[in-house]
């Protein structure tokens, strides 16, 4: 009900309609977050470009025993 609220009024609103004591509470736990991911293309398409790169390797040491 919350989310609806929000949706069609504001969470102001929705956090009256619940008697809520703040307007944190209700858009923290009552309303409903977006299931879809942020779009981080970009972000991606640059790690690609880097993956053409010779990764770092490790450097082996040896101890004679």
């Amino acid at each position: 009900m919350a989310t609806l609220i929000k949706e069609e009024a504001d969470t102001k609103s929705a956090t009256a309609q619940l008697g809520h004591s703040s307007e944190d509470v209700t858009d923290t736990y009552y309303i409903a977050k977006p299931l879809q991911a942020p779009d981080v293309s970009d972000v991606l398409e640059r790690l690609g470009a880097d993956h053409g790169r010779t990764p770092h390797t490790a450097r082996r040491t040896t101890h004679d025993a």
